[in-house]
């Protein structure tokens, strides 16, 4: 692999400093702006490379010691070279960056930098536990032990005797479609951790009781969910009527019920619907209405133009062209729009200020601390 000495000039997204050389850009991981360092480039592109830092020449006052002895090799992590504070500032900017005519106050909200994962999922090879190497198939030693970012009931400490209970509780339980023992994933379930492969969850905010289905979507920051509930429920106004898409088992509508007067909700995971109704009647909820469609592959059906409030809280790649049209066609009063992914966010919001929509509230919920990602929680009204 190419080595090269450079110059780190600024933040990107992604958790990159951005440098250049020899006429291509040269996003780096493991830098700071300002910094002199020795690097190794491990993709090549026609204009674009990548490469992770190997030594420090000359460092950023921002600098500090990782608190991760294998910072980089897992690939998990991209600020633990920096403190939280910083971190924070730089998301933030990054984020408003992406926002150049937003005028008003981005509201920014943390909780605890460790332990705030709910969830993880351990890769299992040659009965060893732990994250894989960046780009490969091989398993750190002792990750499953010390991951700062999970909740400490998710660590395991010793791989042989885990792998070993474990093969005799499936054996006398005779589990069937379990996900491949190649994966460990267990998340938090009130007090006790499950499979949620193979095993619901049970879930109890802001005094309401939920149960998630297996292999059913669920916020990972323990910390933050109540805080981004409740933001949410300020941007409702009272007695809404609200559409919402990729509801999962119904967590933002069941939980701010008292403010909704009607509510229709959409998922394409079917078993996540099944659960949504359930959710609905364990909590006396009789208004709301729940129904699986396909949401990227056709347009909404006429019934949802009644809803005056869009509820969305769509995966990595954002709104469908359908979706998009729709909210074009039946021209709701406000979308609430939770995205993990700023880059999509920002393509969808550009297409609905064609139609008349401004963005009147813009939150940053930071979701994943020490990582390049973060919530981000908009409100659009239109004109």
């Amino acid at each position: 692999m190419e080595k090269l000495r450079i110059k780190l000039e600024k933040w990107v997204n992604g958790g990159y400093c951005l440098a250049h050389h020899d006429g291509h850009a040269v996003f780096v991981e493991g830098g700071l702006p300002g910094e002199l360092v020795d690097i190794t480039v491990i993709k090549h592109g026609n204009r674009e490379w990548f490469g992770i830092v190997d030594s420090i020449l000359e460092p950023s006052p921002n600098r500090i010691p990782s608190d991760c002895p294998v910072y980089l090799e897992c690939g998990g992590c991209s600020y633990r070279h920096l403190s939280y504070e910083v971190e924070l500032k730089l998301k933030t900017e990054l984020l408003t960056s992406m926002f150049p005519n937003w005028n008003g106050n981005t509201e920014v909200f943390f909780g605890r930098s460790e332990g705030y994962r709910n969830n993880v999922q351990w890769q299992v090879a040659d009965k060893k536990i732990g994250f894989f190497a960046r780009n490969t198939h091989r398993i750190i030693q002792n990750s499953s032990t010390h991951c700062k970012n999970v909740d400490k009931r998710l660590l395991i400490e010793n791989a042989n005797t885990y792998l070993e209970q474990y093969r005799i509780s499936k054996k006398s339980n005779f589990r069937k479609n379990q996900k491949s023992d190649k994966t460990i994933s267990l998340r938090i379930s009130k007090e006790k951790i499950v499979r949620y492969d193979s095993e619901e969850t049970e879930v109890e905010v802001l005094n309401t009781n939920l149960k998630v289905p297996s292999k059913g979507f669920f916020q990972i920051n323990q910390f933050l969910l109540e805080t981004w509930l409740t933001k949410i429920k300020n941007l409702l106004p009272n007695s809404a009527d609200v559409l919402e898409l990729f509801c999962g088992c119904g967590t933002i509508g069941i939980v701010l019920r008292d403010k909704i007067s009607s509510l229709y909700g959409i998922e394409s995971h079917e078993k996540s619907i099944e659960y949504a109704k359930f959710n609905a009647k364990m909590n006396g909820i009789k208004s709301f209405h729940y129904e699986t469609k396909d949401l990227f592959q056709r347009s909404l059906p006429q019934e949802v133009k009644i809803y005056s409030v869009w509820l969305v809280n769509p995966p990595r790649a954002g709104l469908s062209k359908g979706i998009v049209d729709s909210i074009h066609t039946f021209k709701p009063k406000s979308v609430i729009y939770s995205s993990c992914n700023p880059s999509t966010l920002r393509r969808d919001i550009t297409s609905l200020e064609k139609f008349g929509y401004q963005l009147d509230s813009l939150n940053l919920l930071d979701f994943f601390p020490r990582t390049n990602h973060y919530e981000v929680l908009v409100r659009l009204t239109l004109n």
